[in-house]
């Protein structure tokens, strides 16, 4: 069980400190229009994807990957607790 639980934490740590070390998030944020102008943002961080090495890539992709299954555990076990509750 805690294995289980192990691994996807470390897989999350991995991928954070791989994007932490790489960007410097206080520059990112100083150079970000308002966040109220959403397509600006978009344009924003669409560029900056872009223009960002492989290796920050493959990480933000791969967390990306990782939000997705994590939100989808949540989905499936919430639906799961449901059904049970029924019974």
């Amino acid at each position: 069980m805690l294995r289980r639980l192990a691994a996807p934490f470390v897989f999350l740590v991995a991928t954070s400190a791989v994007i932490g070390s790489t960007v410097s998030v206080s520059h990112v944020i100083a150079n970000m229009p308002a966040v109220v102008d959403i397509p600006a943002v978009m344009r924003f961080f669409a560029a900056a994807f872009a223009h960002t090495d492989v290796v920050v890539k493959s990480a933000l992709v791969a967390g990306l990957v990782f939000l997705l299954f994590t939100l989808k555990g949540v989905v499936d076990s919430l639906r799961y607790t449901h059904s049970l509750q029924r019974i």
